[in-house]
């Protein structure tokens, strides 16, 4: 079992492609870790604002009476692949990971592969 540093650590090391990883508290929106980034991609703020898009889309799932939970988000920027994935299990109940990835560089199945299995090995 990984712990946050650890699990941000492999993240950064075995994605190719990435920019940042945080994971993060949706209940209050604080980044509990974050690694990498740039002067142009501040993780916290990411952090904070992705934190809305999780809520709202669990909100809009709630709405249409949809009972599965969510396995990732993905946001595409123009040069960037956003990607948050929802942490399952009751020790991560309300943490998501999040990453950055460069798009010209990023494989985002071997990406989306690669999260799945650092948030089954990450121990909260």
């Amino acid at each position: 079992m990984a712990n946050t540093e650890t699990a941000l650590k492999d993240a950064m090391t075995s994605i190719e492609g990435v920019i940042g990883a945080a994971l993060v508290d949706y209940g209050s929106g604080m980044a509990l870790g974050t690694l990498g980034g740039t002067k142009d991609l501040d993780l916290t703020v990411a952090a904070a604002g992705n934190t809305d898009v999780v809520r709202a889309k669990m909100r809009t799932m709630e709405m249409l009476n949809i009972k599965e939970g969510i396995e990732d988000i993905l946001i595409t920027i123009g040069s960037q692949y956003h990607l948050i994935r929802l942490i399952s299990g009751r020790a991560g109940k309300g943490l998501f990971l999040y990453l950055a990835l460069d798009r010209e560089r990023a494989n985002l199945a071997m990406a989306r592969h690669q999260l799945k299995r650092i948030e089954a090995d990450l121990d909260v």
